[in-house]
């Protein structure tokens, strides 16, 4: 084997070990926020008009009104989790915020 053809093994090798920790890191999700309820919360207020009829719909109701109710307390979690299952429970999936997406 050559000289350069070893240095070339050589390099190859330790990009390879030195990737990984050079690899970006994919970005967490950000956690709830207020604005994140107020966004949900008009989807599904929007979307009620047209879907109060289902047979979900007394079941969407309450967890419209219980996700409303965590985000009035700060527990913006609880409020996001229950908004989305509103809007499943009328048949439709939440449309989430740009800005709450990463940016890669």
């Amino acid at each position: 084997m050559g000289e350069r053809t070893r240095w070339g093994v050589v390099v190859a090798l330790l990009m390879a070990m030195a990737s990984p920790a050079l690899a970006v890191k994919p970005s967490l999700p950000s956690a709830p926020t207020s604005a994140d309820c107020e966004h949900l919360l008009g989807q599904f207020d929007v979307a009620w008009s047209t879907h109060s009829a289902l047979k979900r719909a007394d079941a969407a109701r309450r967890a419209r009104d219980l996700g409303e109710a965590a985000c009035r307390e700060g527990r913006y979690g609880d409020g996001v989790h229950q908004l989305k299952r509103a809007l499943q429970d009328l048949g439709l999936r939440p449309v989430h915020r740009a800005s709450s997406i990463p940016s890669r």
